[in-house]
């Protein structure tokens, strides 16, 4: 009697182990994809409620409505942060002299609507 494995059995047992392997590459990819998405979102949250905290901490001018604007007034400013950008809009509340909304959106499309919201005070300035 004979001890060993014949070459067709090695060769099927090399096409199963070839099949199993690429099947768990494919969810390793699909993983590492996810993983680096999540990674992404992290990033631009946290640098979502930085930008929200530095608005807080040290108050921004105020926003004037232009000379040829009747309604109230609103600024926008887009700002990139570790490869994320954000547009922050500045809105003068009405009867309020020195408050604003401070509205920060995620605009890298890390998110689908990642959108902060603050009333914050803003410094009257004569620049406008």
């Amino acid at each position: 009697m004979k001890r060993g494995f014949t070459l067709m059995e090695v060769m099927i047992a090399v096409v199963v182990l070839s099949i199993g392997l690429a099947g768990i590459g494919h969810f390793v990819g699909g993983f590492l994809k996810i993983r680096e998405q999540e990674s992404n979102r992290g990033v631009s949250l946290l640098e979502a409620v930085s930008l929200m905290e530095e608005q807080i901490a040290s108050p921004g001018p105020c926003a004037k409505p232009r000379r040829d604007e009747t309604d109230t007034s609103k600024v926008v400013v887009s700002v990139s942060r570790q490869k994320v950008d954000f547009d922050l809009t500045f809105e003068r509340l009405p009867g309020a002299p020195l408050l604003q909304w401070v509205t920060i959106h995620e605009a890298s499309g890390y998110w689908n609507d990642l959108t902060m919201k603050r009333i914050v005070r803003c410094v009257e300035t004569d620049l406008h």
